[in-house]
């Protein structure tokens, strides 16, 4: 038997943005889709300075990010403020508009991980993360969550 991976022609089903965001809530065969091919010069300069190389990776979500920010964000989640669909729809704008990015990596006996994660204040502070794969070469969906902020206006109530 021999290993597939996740981006050969047999083991996926290559989707619309709008298409996965209507898989929202089911679970269903592998499947992902590519939301942006470019990455910005100031996410490369940070990766660049963590040593690491971002030239030619593309953003891409898969079923299986979304599943896990379901269940742990989503509507069926305890968190105080679910996401909706509608916050789904944001992440391509949070990318590509941020507030701030952050790149972090850690070593385990296995290889090297890395994580962005992006914050973008849009009424709830929002925070999206995705997990650098230099193997194939993108930053994968890890989740989506989002925060109340206060209003500083509202502390000296």
């Amino acid at each position: 038997m021999t290993d597939k991976k996740p981006f050969e022609k047999e083991n996926f089903t290559r989707i619309s943005f709008i298409e996965m965001m209507k898989l929202i809530g089911t679970y269903c065969d592998y499947k992902f889709c590519i939301i942006d091919e470019t990455i910005d010069e100031e996410l490369m300069d940070l990766a660049s300075s963590k040593g690491i190389d971002l030239k030619g990776f593309k953003h891409v979500i898969e079923t299986s990010g979304i599943q896990h920010s379901e269940k742990r964000h989503g509507k069926q989640s305890k968190d105080r403020e679910p996401l909706s669909i509608e916050d789904y729809l944001l992440v391509p704008f949070i990318i590509r508009n941020r507030d701030k990015v952050t790149i972090s990596t850690s070593k385990s006996r296995r290889h090297e991980m890395g994580i962005v994660v992006y914050e973008k204040l849009i009424g709830s502070s929002y925070y999206y993360v995705e997990e650098i794969r230099t193997g194939k070469r993108s930053l994968a969906f890890q989740t989506l969550y989002k925060r109340t902020t206060k209003n500083p206006s509202d502390e000296g109530l």
